[in-house]
């Protein structure tokens, strides 16, 4: 397939985020905060962006499964087929959706779905980069099965589609329908960090799994969100990564080496008798609950804005046309959409290294624009769609945006009198 359905609906994605944060905004409502969201969307992109590399082999992987062991012949013109192979794989990402809870080295690969202490439809879009290398094992008896790769992956991306609904506050209990499909209420208990909502209600679309394997359950209170050790950080990186280095640790500290790989493998929370006990989940205080915020400047605020809609503009192009643009420019591309993003969260937290790292982008954007000839024009959906003139004009635009962003950054930093650092200001948790 050219394009995959999440990316054909991500624009449909989009305007529903827009829609809950007007309704939201009316309503007066608390759903969005813009540094989570951000955060949100930052982690959705670095998928997106890593999805490029990490999908062709696993799906290579499946095709060769299939097609060295599958049993059966199911044709991909077969309805019976078609309904069969979603059944199962809603039913295979549960288990899958399961470990991910219940074992360490799988809930390293999904932990980011789970940090923002909001809920909304933005984070939906906040998936942890390494979740589908650690899921493929649970679908690869689709492959023995017999089902086709083509039905497989459109199966699993429409299961993951009807997921993005689930994420938000703004839709109540649905009554009957509850007994068949996953709702909002049911998703909003998996995403709590209330004791007695962990590590519940793991369906995709079926919520009937969760019923028939004992783990439902129905919401009472609106759970407080987030993971039980809130994340403190707004980095897009540290949040992919963090528990996979967590556990090294753990793992490097122990000194009985049975403990050093069941570390992996035993479930979150899980501690060697020698680094301390079991983390058990607190109880949440509700009147004295605070979440993860930092206080920055209205004028760095407004610049990591600006900064942020030109990142996403970007990652959108890179999406839509990856398959068409040279490798060079593909690589650039993406590479420097992810800096972005790690320099505007490393700015949120008014970190030297941020401001350091985001005048270097600029920088070298502008140097790069000089170096290296870009050429657009000879991407032909590109073309399709762009007169000639603006396509020759993008990396004279490029670096004309560096510039201006660099003199703009640079004379805010000049103004504080102080080198790197926020004259006042300091990141705090409020």
């Amino acid at each position: 397939m050219e394009k995959n359905i999440i990316e054909l609906i991500t624009p449909v994605f989009f305007v529903l985020v827009v829609v809950e944060l007007l309704w939201s905004l009316f309503s007066s409502k608390p759903f969005y905060r813009f540094k989570d969201s951000i955060n949100n969307l930052s982690a959705g992109i670095f998928m997106q962006i890593f999805t490029v590399f990490i999908s062709l082999g696993l799906m290579a992987i499946y095709t060769w499964v299939y097609a060295k062991f599958g049993i059966l012949n199911i044709s991909n013109d077969s309805w019976v087929g078609w309904i069969a192979c979603f059944i199962l794989a809603d039913f295979f990402y549960y288990w899958y959706h399961r470990f991910a809870h219940e074992i360490n080295i799988f809930w390293a690969s999904h932990v980011a779905h789970h940090q923002s202490e909001d809920y909304n439809f933005t984070v939906a879009l906040r998936q942890g980069v390494t979740q589908n290398t650690f899921s493929l094992p649970f679908y690869l008896p689709l492959a023995v099965m017999g089902f086709p790769p083509v039905m497989f992956l459109l199966c699993i991306q429409i299961n993951f589609a009807y997921q993005f609904w689930l994420h938000t506050r703004a839709i109540p209990k649905l009554g009957f329908f509850e007994w068949i499909f996953n709702t909002p209420s049911q998703h909003r208990v998996h995403h709590g960090r209330d004791p007695k909502y962990i590590d519940k209600n793991y369906a995709g679309t079926f919520a009937i799994w969760d019923r028939m394997f004992g783990s439902y359950k129905e919401e009472e209170e609106e759970p407080i969100f987030g993971i039980v050790k809130p994340m403190q950080t707004w980095s897009p990186v540290w949040t992919q990564f963090h528990y996979f280095e967590e556990l090294l640790l753990m793992s490097l500290k122990t000194k009985n080496w049975k403990d050093k790989f069941l570390v992996w493998f035993t479930p979150p929370g899980w501690k060697p008798k020698d680094l301390g006990e079991f983390v058990t989940p607190p109880e949440i205080d509700r009147t004295t609950y605070q979440k993860f915020n930092t206080h920055i400047p209205y004028t760095l605020l407004a610049y990591s804005i600006t900064q942020f809609f030109f990142g996403l503009g970007a990652s959108m192009i890179y999406i839509e046309f990856k398959r068409e643009l040279p490798l060079l420019e593909m690589c650039a591309l993406g590479f420097y959409v992810l800096w972005t993003l790690w320099n505007i969260g490393a700015i949120f937290e008014l970190k030297t290294s941020g401001m350091v790292s985001e005048l270097i982008r600029l920088a070298s954007i502008a140097a790069l624009t000089y170096i290296y000839p870009f050429d657009f024009t000879h991407v032909e959906r590109l073309a399709a769609v762009l007169p000639v003139e603006t396509l020759q004009y993008l990396p004279v635009l490029m670096k004309e945006v560096a510039v201006i962003s660099f003199c703009i950054l640079g004379g805010f930093l000049i103004s504080q009198k102080r080198f790197f650092s926020i004259k006042g200001y300091t990141p705090k948790t409020v």
